[in-house]
């Protein structure tokens, strides 16, 4: 027989959602009384048993308490780094870096700033046992109507690709000269809101099933609150398409609905408790105000047989809206000072102190009343004494009493022991080893003067323990609070620019994508990590001496871990923010020598390139001198030639005069015949001198070349 799967109707789904919801405020009434408590100490609120004419006295330690202690956590989280370190899987490490930036300027320019909301976070967990912030993406859009004339066809292409412009109407205007024009009306999802939101969720408010361990686990947790029907509308205009359902139902009939007006708020005991108005709840009575529910729970809403994620949105307790949590998380973090194993709520640092202030309350109470009795007295009359009570009443120095003799008794209390004021320091003393807060710290102890400054140091290094452990406690809560604003920013983020290493870069929203990690970089700083640490400098100096000594005694892996033990021991626990990784740093080293001795290499090959062209030069300056030494004799050799050579010629000179003084005497006879002998010898000799400058020419020509 098979089961017909069945998915739940919305009234179903309406009817489940209200049962958790009233045990929501079942559980969520036991806790009031107590959280009641300690803010009516915190404030100094009466304690109700307070008699007339008595010292109505209150001291105030939960406030002094807790705002002595307020400095060092605000000090710690919200002045510069919050302690948390965001890391995207599978991206480059600045861009968590990045996000983180991001997140903490979105935060710092919102309202609350990130200061106020961190300061009532922490206040709220101190006093309350447990405090809430819930986060969120604001996005506000309206839809407005604008028409363009006379676009190009390029223009439309690009208002057709928008996603945020809807085109309702296009009119072609054709022209015969140019190309064509449209005129396009258009409606554009204008973005009035687009960024994180976080803010405090008061006790009052918050919801959570008697189940739950955890702000994390599967049981049902949300929020009550009273909201206008204006930001209902707002929401809807947001996140509601033209032509499809509305984001939520039934606001119509909301708006109609008369017994809004009158409707009880059932938060204003605890707050009418906290704020100390009686006026408060008329403020909640005003037309418009609704009762809206948000609670996150898990339903078998398809009827497959499992559990889904969903979110139910309740107004004036009737679903107007579920879906599946599409987001994966509760919207909601928190914080609590004393963790309470096995328990949702923690225990309120306020509560360690709330029994010591209604002592000293009472102590001082009994001192003063035990101070007026012996300024004012205590008398027994004689009824028959004739005794003027009013001059009694109201007696003054120097005033007389009317009365008989021995009508007035003086029956005043024994005054006041001083050696009792000691136990005002026992209950004082008890209050600073329960709370961790002593005259130390706080600088209100003047004998701490006369005392060592080393013991001063060490009383409070170990008072400060226990306000470290709760800082670390917190810094849990911050946690899990940035690893949730990180995926709203991967699910909503358009992109942003960061300045990276100094310079702006686009971080897109493909790069934020990746497993979001987020890791608590501190710890508690006990004196026992000072000590370590301490060892460990003097270590390192003793160490570093001996290296100088015996080189390569300290290795780059033993002085990593001596490095990252120095830093844990200090109380930080992400070492790599400080310190690169062993492994990268060896990679680089081994990457940076190989690099040097590839230089040195490419060096000596360029000195030997260098030595060999010398040595080339060398031989060629040698080859050079033999050569200018072959050519030096060889034009040695030429001119010997050329002065035999000349010599010959004038040798033949004179031959040749003497042949023509002798032709001259022999050709006298003839004119004519002489005339012709001495053109011929005339042109003989011509063309010697020729030959003989030609050659001359040759040899400066080759001496020259030789050069």
């Amino acid at each position: 027989m098979t089961i017909e799967k069945k998915s739940m109707t919305d009234d179903e789904i309406q009817r489940q959602a209200l049962a958790e919801i009233k045990s929501a405020e079942e559980n969520r009434a036991t806790q009031a009384n107590k959280r009641a408590s300690t803010w009516d100490r915190y404030y100094g609120q009466k304690l109700g048993n307070e008699k007339k004419g008595r010292s109505q006295f209150i001291t105030r330690d939960v406030m002094d308490t807790i705002e002595w202690m307020m400095p060092f956590f605000m000090k710690t989280f919200a002045s510069g780094d919050p302690k948390i370190a965001i890391e995207l899987k599978g991206q480059e490490p600045f861009v968590g870096k990045a996000l983180m930036d991001r997140i903490q300027t979105d935060l710092s320019n919102s309202s609350p700033s990130l200061f106020y909301l961190f300061y009532q976070w922490f206040k709220d967990a101190l006093v309350s046992n447990t405090a809430f912030i819930k986060i969120g993406w604001d996005l506000d859009q309206k839809v407005v109507s604008a028409n363009f004339d006379s676009l190009s066809r390029e223009n439309l292409a690009q208002i057709e690709e928008d996603p945020d412009v809807q085109i309702v109407e296009t009119e072609e205007q054709s022209n015969p000269f140019f190309d064509s024009t449209f005129n396009v009306k258009t409606k554009i999802k204008q973005t009035i809101k687009d960024t994180v939101f976080a803010e405090n969720t008061p006790s009052w408010e918050f919801l959570v099933s008697s189940r739950a361990k955890d702000i994390n686990d599967e049981h049902g947790k949300g929020q009550k609150t009273e909201v206008t029907l204006d930001y209902l509308k707002r929401i809807n205009r947001a996140n509601s398409e033209e032509g499809e359902e509305p984001f939520f139902k039934h606001l119509e009939e909301l708006e109609s609905d008369d017994t809004q007006d009158i409707r009880v708020d059932s938060l204003s005991a605890e707050k009418n408790q906290y704020m100390d108005n009686e006026d408060f709840e008329a403020d909640y009575t005003e037309k418009g105000m609704i009762e809206f529910n948000e609670w996150y729970t898990r339903a078998d809403i398809d009827g497959d047989g499992y559990l889904e994620d969903i979110v139910c949105f309740l107004a004036n307790d009737r679903l107007i809206r579920y879906e599946i949590n599409k987001e994966n998380f509760v919207p909601f973090s928190a914080i609590r000072p004393i963790i309470d194993c096995y328990k949702f709520h923690g225990i309120a640092w306020a509560e360690l102190v709330v029994e010591i202030q209604n002592l000293k309350t009472m102590l001082f109470r009994r001192i003063l009343d035990s101070f007026d009795f012996q300024v004012s007295g205590r008398w027994r009359v004689d009824p028959d004494g004739s005794v003027d009570l009013h001059s009694l009443y109201n007696h003054v120095p120097g005033g007389a009493i009317i009365a008989k003799a021995g009508s007035v008794e003086d029956i005043s209390p024994q005054a006041f022991n001083p050696g009792n004021f000691a136990i005002i320091d026992y209950v004082e003393s008890l209050k600073e080893s329960r709370t961790g807060v002593t005259r130390y710290n706080t600088g209100m102890d003047a004998n701490a003067l006369n005392r060592t400054a080393t013991g001063v140091v060490a009383i409070q290094s170990a008072a400060m323990q226990r306000m470290e452990l709760v800082a670390r406690i917190f810094a849990e809560g911050l946690r899990d609070l940035y690893s949730k604003i990180a995926l709203l920013y991967q699910q909503y983020s358009k992109g942003f620019t960061a300045k990276v290493y100094g310079q702006e870069q686009k971080i897109t929203s493909e790069m934020l994508q990746g497993r979001v990690v987020c890791s608590v970089n501190m710890g508690v700083q006990s004196g026992v990590g000072v000590e370590e640490a301490q060892k460990i400098e003097r270590m390192l100096g003793l160490l570093f001496k001996v290296n100088e000594m015996h080189p390569g005694l300290l290795t780059p892996e033993k002085i990593h871990n001596l490095t990252t033990r120095y830093i844990s021991s200090m109380g930080f626990k992400q070492a790599d923010d400080f310190i690169s990784d062993l492994q990268s740093y060896m990679q680089q080293t081994t990457e940076s020598k190989q690099k040097k001795q590839q230089m040195q290499e490419q060096m000596i090959k360029l000195q030997q390139q260098m030595e060999q062209m010398e040595l080339k030069l060398k031989q060629k300056d040698v080859e050079t001198k033999a050569k200018k030494v072959e050519v030096d004799a060889y034009l040695k050799e030429k001119e010997i030639n050329l002065k035999e050579k000349d010599a010959g010629t004038k040798a033949q000179k004179v031959e040749t005069e003497a042949y023509l003084k002798e032709k001259e005497i022999n050709l006298k006879s003839s004119a004519e015949k002489e005339k012709i002998a001495q053109d011929e010898r005339e042109s003989v000799r011509e063309s010697e001198i020729d030959k003989m400058n030609i050659f001359a020419k040759g040899l400066n020509d080759e001496r020259n070349r030789t050069k």
